[in-house]
Order: structure tokens, then C-alpha cells, then sequence
């Protein structure tokens, strides 16, 4: 950061750093280079007989710890502090001025005036700045702002994904770019997994590296991603109103890069099975078609018969043609000819589910090597290692190719490993010593557990798996989010709440991820016991995450905490609310204003007195309301799924700004009072944080030409920090 402090030693101030001596401009210099810094620096002004130091901070927070700071430092004794509050003084020229500068600004004046006392003030003030300076600039990084290991940013990755914490993900995404420990290939495997799982389809199909991704062999989970994005922009809308037909033009239109768009996995989704089945049928694929319309039946009912008469629709001419000339078959060819031929169509494991049922041969060993290492499946790496065991095919191996010998050394490791054995056994590892956090790489091959299965496991798992699960979990939670957003899942989010307490790890990721949490389980209606175990766990989450630079999302969290009627009637949440604020007590100068009026907001629900010494450090003449001004008489609406936060942002909106019109609004699909809102409202709020993509395309087609203002966190902080920017 540059800034021009020229006019500061100009007009108005008689000091200049070129005319005083040697010692004192060194001084100068040291906070001149510290405010250029992105530090905290004070430099000096005298006029007219009198004395003024000037503080620069580079954000409001920084700026209230400076005021706390000096109280100590320099306090009344030498200073106006008490009186002015650091404020500047609008009336006067020099501070106007300074009032417009990308900084944030506060002064004193130096007291008493009037010598002999003001040589000694003065002389004190100037040693105690330069010392505090110089405290303020050594001071290490605290724990909340080090540098951290991949493993952990990864981790915290898995968190604001499972989240759905757009602006956590993202700032995780360029941590790891910055770090330069992996590899365009995987950062761009990365930024895939976090599109697809924000659901962003528009940003996975624009990805600057998606015509490479199409081109290479990838992950099996990486080409789901890329099929899911297809099936949303071509044919999701024709797929969903049954239209056969449609479906059929809609996959000539089809960019020829996703011609091949095969997984080679058994279909699990119904996009999967509608993208591979509709390639298949253009490209005239007949043992690929029969595949999926056996898997289909375990989908969705009646997928099957939806995809038959997509077929029954084909003209005997062909009306839909093949993307490619497919190699000529006819009654002679052999199991091992289909089989070679439906790998190179892509169709891995339909090509090697009939080469296991060929003579053994090099050529079937080099099928089924492949293949298996391409489908990463532990069921049939088994099956593969089976037949070359039964076959004794291990010396025809050793004297073959070394690309066949690597594929025979990668089998070995593969089903001997436990790293295939997926999301139950890395549960299970959770209870020794030597667990570790879930590579992204690895578990991209690994089939979510159940609902049932992942409940018996949280509800069973003893502290010590419950605390590892909450240092290293990111993954897990990712991988199984949607489990955590149905109803009746309380006691799940209240098990994983206790593991990130008993875990007592600090980072974003665990900050969104209680957020999270929280909104599922006052979702799921808890009983007064759950609710009060989940604040008890709450408690050692705030209290192992609070800082200076994290005392909002603490307020955050009691927001969300007390946004239900149980909050009302249960003791536990008055004990939970001064909890916060004594945990939040030394963090104080952070707090800002919105987050006092919160505060007083909670209280009075709670009918317990607002905590006057939090203002301490705010200027009497602040105004809260300032930065939402600009919404008088506006009619305002806030959807978001996630009810508690949007009613605490309308409470304090309705606080600060008296003449707005706020609706709140959590319709889950398409409505006509959710299109009047759209329509009529002058400024719409979308938490895209906590809503379905279907509700935000809804939106966004009723707004038409008037803007939208994107939310990407959880919070009511979030609400009102985009709110406040405008």
C-alpha cells in the first residue's frame, strides 16, 4: 500500500520531517514505512502552539485497538483521550482532509499545553508511541493468521464446502495457490470439486482449464462433476418435464469436447445416467445403453422406462448420428474385440466386467489392469487380482512391458492398502493414533455413507474419534452434507459440534462449519436437552476461535444460537449469552457497531441487561446507522434457507433504520409471494450461502434487469456487511 503523506507535513502543520533533527525523523521514517506497511504508525502535528498525534490504521477493528491501546499507553494523563475519542475534527481543514484518506484515522492532543508540564508530556508521549510502535510492528502472528500446512488449508477446504461458505472456499482455493506445493493438474481437479460443490455448473463448464481436464485422464468423481454441469445447461429442464424428444436434439447441440464424457463407473446419479446414456445412443453403443438401463432401476423409479423411449424415438435411418465413426462390428467379433473396443469408447467397466470372463491371456491382463486402475474400485480391483491369481498370470506379467508391471505393482498396493477401504474405515482409523486427515484425491473414489450408516457411526463414536473427527473432518463433512440438512438430523450436528469443541482447532473452516451446524440442528426442532448439550459444545468452539479478528463471527454465533423460541424458555441460553460476552470481553475494541446493536437486541429477548463497557472505544457520536442510511423508505427482502440469520439482520435493520420496508423470505422453490418479492422489491438479498440453486435461477429470471446482492456466507453479519458496502 502507497500512501502520500506529503500533505500531511504541509499546510496546517509546522512540523517538517527535512527541517527536525536527525533522531526525531528517523522516528518519522520508522512509522512513515510501518503505515506503508499495512501497520499501524503515528505520526506528529504541531500548530500554533499546540500538539496533536495521529494514528493510522488500515481497518475499523485495528483502529479501536488503538484507542484501547492508548488508553493505556497514554491515556488521560497526558491526553484528550477521554473527551474526543480520537475523533477528528470536521471543522478543521487539515482533519477533513485526512478524513478522506484509504485509512482509518484518529488523533489527540498532547496535554497539558502550557510549559514547563508540556515539555515533559510531550517528550513522554513521543517515547511511549515509539515503543508501542515498535511493539505493535514485532509482534508475531497470532495462530489465527500464521502460515498453514496444505493439509490443513485442505481441510478447512472440505469445511466451507460442506458449508456451502463461498468467500471461505475461495480464500482457501488461493491460499493453496499461493503455497505453489501442488500441481496446475490438481489445483485444477480443486477448483472443480469446490464449483461442483457449491453448485456453481456455469463455473465448472468455464473453468479455464476444462478443455485440458476433458482432454486428460482424470478422476472418475472429477468426470461426474463435468457431467452434472452438462446435464444442468443442456438437458436438466427437457429431462425434468419428460420430454424424450428434446432430450434427443438437445444432445446434437452438444460441444463435441463432451462426446466422451464417460466416468466408466456404475451410474449412482440421474444426471450421470442420463449424460452417459444419451452419448451412448448417439454414438450407436448398444452394450454401454444396455448397461445403464440395467443400473438405471436402482436410481430413480422409472428412469428406466424414461430412457427406453428416448431410444424407441431413434428412426431406423438414424436420425441421431454418431459423433465419431464407431469401428465396424458385426455377429464374428470376439468377447476380447468388445471388450478392447468398449474400452477405447470409454466404457471401462463394462470392458472389464467381460474381459473377466475371457481366456486368460496378456492381452486380456492388459484389459483388465487398466481398466481397474481407472475405475479405482476396490470390488473389482478384487476381482481383478482374483483372476490373475487363479490364472497364475504373475511370471506372464513380470516378462511383459514395464507399463504392465506398474499396473500389477499399483494393484498390489491397492488391495493390500486400507486406502480403498473408504469412508467406514477412515471412520473406524479415526480411533488410533495414526488417523489422518482424508485426501481429497483419494476419497473423490469413495461412495458416501448412508444416512443410517453415518448415524450408527456418530452416535456410537466414543470423545477420542468425536475430537479427531473435529480436527481433521473437512472431507467427511463435505462428502456427506446433505445428510446433515434433513430433517430430524439434530443429534448428528450436535455430535459433530462436539467434536470441533473436543477437537480445539481454530481456522475458518470450523468457524463456518458451527455456523453451519447450528442452522441444521434449530432446523430440526431440538429437544431442551440437545439444545442445551449443543450450547455447552458451542461455548469451547467460541471460546478455542475467539480473536480480535473473529469477535463478529462470535457475536454471529449467538445470533444464530438464540433465533428460535426454545432460546426463550431454556436457562441454558442466558448461560450461553454471557459466555460469549465474557469470552468476547477482551476482544472488545473489535466489536463494531452492528454487532453492539445485536447484542442489545439479544439481550433484550433474553431480558438481561445490555453490557454497557462493550461501547467503550466507540465515540459517542458514532452512528450505526450511517452505513444503511441509503435504505430508508426502501422496500428490502432477504431470502436465505437459513431463517435465523435473516431475522436477526431484519431486526437490526429495523433497529437502526426505522422507515424500512424488510420482508424475509425462505421459499424453497418458485412461488407467486416469492415472485411478487422478487419483482416489487428495491433491493433483493440472496444468501447464496443457504439456497437452492432452482429458488436463485427463480430470482434472478423475476428480477429481471434489478440488481441482486449476493450474500456467499452464513451469518447475519455477512447480510449486513454486503448490505453496508451497498
Amino acid at each position: 500500500m502507497s500512501v502520500d503523506f506529503t500533505p500531511f507535513f504541509a499546510a496546517g502543520n509546522e512540523i517538517h520531517p527535512n527541517k527536525v533533527p536527525a533522531g526525531f525523523q528517523a522516528i518519522l521514517e520508522k512509522h512513515i514505512n510501518a503505515i506503508q506497511q499495512r501497520r499501524i504508525g503515528f505520526l506528529p502535528r504541531s500548530f500554533q502552539g499546540r500538539l496533536w498525534w495521529y494514528g493510522f490504521a488500515h481497518t475499523a477493528r485495528q483502529r479501536r485497538e488503538v484507542l484501547e491501546l492508548l488508553d493505556s499507553w497514554v491515556g488521560p494523563t497526558f491526553s484528550d483521550l477521554p473527551r474526543h475519542r480520537g475523533a477528528l475534527e470536521k471543522a478543521d481543514p487539515f482533519d477533513a482532509a485526512l478524513a478522506a484518506m484509504p485509512l482509518e484515522v484518529l488523533r489527540f492532543e498532547v496535554l497539558p499545553r502550557s510549559k514547563p508540564d508540556s515539555t515533559r508530556s510531550r517528550n513522554e508521549v513521543r517515547n511511549a508511541l515509539l515503543t508501542l510502535g515498535d511493539l505493535l510492528r514485532q509482534r508475531p502472528a497470532s495462530e489465527f493468521d500464521a502460515d498453514r500446512t496444505t493439509v490443513e488449508v485442505l481441510d478447512d477446504l472440505g469445511h466451507a464446502i460442506a458449508a456451502q461458505d463461498r468467500s471461505v472456499a475461495l480464500a482457501c482455493l488461493r491460499e493453496l495457490e499461493a503455497m505453489a506445493d501442488l500441481d496446475q493438474t490438481n489445483l485444477a481437479f480443486l477448483r472443480l470439486r469446490l464449483h461442483a460443490g457449491l453448485q456453481d455448473w456455469n463455473a465448472v463448464l468455464s473453468d479455464s482449464d476444462i478443455d485440458q481436464l476433458l482432454a486428460m485422464h482424470r478422476p472418475a468423481r472429477i468426470t461426474h462433476f463435468i457431467q452434472q454441469a452438462v446435464y444442468a445447461t443442456w438437458f436438466a429442464a427437457h429431462d425434468t418435464a419428460g420430454s424424450e424428444q428434446q432430450l434427443l436434439d438437445a444432445v446434437t447441440e452438444l460441444p463435441p469436447a463432451f462426446h466422451a464424457l464417460y466416468s466408466g463407473t456404475p451410474a449412482t446419479s440421474r444426471a450421470q445416467a442420463v449424460v452417459e446414456f444419451l452419448i451412448a445412443v448417439q454414438a450407436g453403443a448398444q452394450e454401454t445403453q444396455n448397461r445403464l438401463l440395467d443400473e438405471a432401476g436402482a436410481i430413480e423409479p422409472g428412469l428406466p422406462e424414461h430412457l427406453r423411449a428416448i431410444l424407441h424415438l431413434q428412426t431406423p435411418a438414424g436420425a441421431i448420428q454418431p459423433a465419431a465413426p464407431q469401428p465396424h462390428t458385426h455377429t464374428a467379433e470376439s468377447p476380447l474385440e468388445r471388450a478392447t473396443r468398449l474400452m477405447a469408447f470409454g466404457d471401462t467397466q463394462s470392458a472389464l466386467d467381460l474381459a473377466l470372463t475371457i481366456e486368460p491371456g496378456i492381452q486380456a491382463v492388459y484389459l483388465l489392469l487398466t481398466c481397474s486402475r481407472e475405475l479405482h474400485s476396490a470390488h473389482r480391483a478384487d476381482l481383478v487380482a482374483s483372476y490373475i491369481a487363479t490364472h497364475d498370470l504373475r511370471p506372464l506379467i513380470d516378462s511383459s512391458a514395464p507399463r504392465l508391471r506398474d499396473h500389477l505393482a499399483w494393484l498390489d498396493e491397492f488391495t493390500q492398502s486400507k486406502s480403498h477401504g473408504g469412508w467406514r474405515t477412515w471412520f473406524d482409523d479415526l480411533s488410533h493414533q495414526h488417523a489422518t486427515p482424508a485426501d481429497p484425491e483419494t476419497t473423490d473414489q469413495w461412495t458416501p455413507l448412508s444416512a443410517d450408516a453415518l448415524t450408527a457411526l456418530l452416535r456410537q463414536a466414543p470423545d477420542e474419534v468425536l475430537g479427531r473427527l473435529g480436527e481433521f473432518g473437512g472431507q467427511f463433512m463435505a462428502a456427506h452434507r446433505d445428510i446433515f440438512i434433513d430433517d430430524g438430523a439434530a443429534d448428528l450436528s450436535e455430535r459433530v459440534l462436539a467434536g470441533l469443541a473436543m477437537g480445539e482447532k481454530n481456522s475458518a473452516g470450523v468457524r463456518v462449519q458451527t455456523l453451519a451446524l447450528l442452522d441444521y440442528l434449530l432446523a430440526a426442532n431440538p429437544s431442551p436437552q440437545l439444545f442445551a448439550s449443543a450450547l455447552d459444545w458451542t461455548t469451547l468452539i467460541v471460546k478455542a476461535n475467539i480473536s480480535a479478528i473473529t469477535a463478529t463471527w462470535a457475536i454471529d454465533v449467538l445470533q444464530t444460537i438464540t433465533a428460535t423460541p426454545a432460546a426463550a424458555t431454556n436457562p441454558a441460553a442466558v448461560t450461553f449469552f454471557y459466555s460469549v460476552i465474557d469470552t468476547a470481553r477482551p476482544f472488545k475494541s473489535a466489536l463494531n457497531l452492528t454487532d453492539l446493536e445485536a447484542i442489545k437486541i439479544v439481550a433484550g429477548e433474553l431480558a438481561q441487561s445490555f453490557p454497557d463497557d462493550l461501547a467503550a472505544g466507540h465515540t459517542d457520536d458514532a452512528d450505526p446507522a450511517a452505513p444503511y442510511r441509503y435504505l430508508q423508505g426502501a422496500k428490502v427482502v432477504l431470502y436465505s434457507l437459513t431463517e435465523s440469520a435473516t431475522a436477526r439482520a431484519a431486526q437490526v435493520l429495523r433497529s437502526l433504520v426505522p422507515g424500512i420496508d424488510i420482508e424475509t423470505s425462505a421459499e424453497h422453490d418458485g412461488s407467486s409471494t416469492l415472485a411478487a418479492q422478487a419483482a416489487h422489491a428495491d433491493i433483493f438479498v440472496v444468501v447464496t450461502a443457504s439456497a437452492k440453486h432452482a429458488a436463485t435461477d427463480f430470482i434472478t429470471a423475476k428480477r429481471g434487469t434489478r440488481p441482486i446482492i449476493y450474500v456467499n456466507s452464513r451469518g447475519s453479519s455477512a447480510i449486513l456487511r454486503e448490505l453496508a458496502e451497498g
